[in-house]
């Protein structure tokens, strides 16, 4: 997605609205809550602001620059896994934010940017704040999955863990599960949905396992912001997707279409259930040589937009009793 160079003739809430259309377009709530009483519980909770990255984002110029100007606005890094366990805990912060980064992959010869993904997470920790990262177990190169695991990374990402960063699944291959329709590909079986899905999440916990660390993965963060059929009616997660994640611990599928409704709470809290969540890029800029640039400070105001244009919306949700 990319943004042109800001103009001072326009508003930013025009910019922002006329920059990103799917996110104009999208029905997205915000997420001030209160610390509701023990008789009775939002119906519904808030998706949190949620930003993709990827590798080439570690910008000395752009993401600490970004995570100074989301400290200063007040917003409090989760994952997936604290802010459900935070919820449960009735102690959600006020500005919840999810930061989460694709790509990483811990096989051999297959992560040349590694070294740059540790820059990130070191940016982040320096700035008090967490993410998740999504791991490609068995990236393909060459036509051939690359399954021998570099075991000194494993190491390395194992210690994440105990600094409160999550791992997520972005699946063994990293393939495109949508058709052009973006219902699910007709040539996927279940062997397929198994093979990226439960074998990837399963290649995680036993590393970690091995390591002395008992970890569940909760999250899928889809290849390609694929899998959600966003153009069908209903629309709705990718059944194969559901299937699969039923066969692990997975209760949180990421995407990018949609997403950003608020979710039934029950839903959200029942260990059973898995629930889709959306997630916006970074904003970016055309420089003076056509090079399109992560701008950290419209990536901020869409984020605070996210939130400033919904909130009054979630004060608006109904309690109910707890049970």
């Amino acid at each position: 997605m990319t943004a042109a160079p800001l103009q001072q003739a326009i508003s930013r809430r025009g910019f922002l609205k006329a920059a990103s259309g799917f996110l104009a377009s999208a029905s997205v709530i915000g997420f001030d809550l209160p610390q509701w009483p023990t008789t009775a519980v939002p119906q519904h909770v808030p998706v949190p602001a949620s930003l993709m990255l990827h590798s080439p984002d570690a910008q000395s110029d752009f993401l600490p620059q970004l995570l100074d100007q989301l400290n200063e606005a007040g917003f409090t890094a989760v994952t997936y896994l604290s802010w459900q366990q935070l919820l449960r805990e009735n102690r959600m912060p006020a500005k919840p934010i999810i930061l989460s980064i694709d790509d990483i992959s811990i096989a051999k010869h297959a992560c040349a940017a590694f070294s740059t993904f540790v820059q990130m997470k070191e940016w982040i920790r320096a700035a008090g704040m967490t993410a998740v990262f999504g791991v490609i177990t068995e990236p393909i190169i060459n036509g051939t999955p690359q399954r021998t695991q570099d075991e000194e990374r494993w190491d390395v990402v194992c210690s994440w863990i105990d600094e409160g960063f999550e791992l997520a699944t972005h699946t063994s291959y990293h393939s495109n599960f949508n058709a052009v329709d973006s219902g699910p590909r007709p040539d996927f079986t279940d062997v397929d949905y198994e093979a990226e899905i439960v074998r990837s999440a399963r290649l995680i916990e036993n590393k970690l396992l091995e390591r002395g660390l008992d970890y569940p993965v909760k999250s899928l963060i889809m290849p390609y912001g694929s899998g959600y059929s966003y153009k069908l009616s209903p629309s709705q997660v990718h059944t194969g997707i559901m299937q699969a994640c039923h066969q692990t611990s997975i209760e949180f599928v990421v995407g990018i279409a949609q997403g950003r409704a608020p979710l039934n709470t029950y839903a959200l809290l029942d260990s059973q259930g898995v629930v889709y969540v959306g997630r916006l890029p970074p904003a970016c800029v055309v420089d003076g040589d056509g090079r399109s640039l992560p701008y950290a400070d419209l990536t901020e105001a869409w984020l605070s937009s996210w939130y400033e244009d919904n909130c009054a919306l979630a004060a608006k949700q109904p309690m109910m009793r707890a049970v």
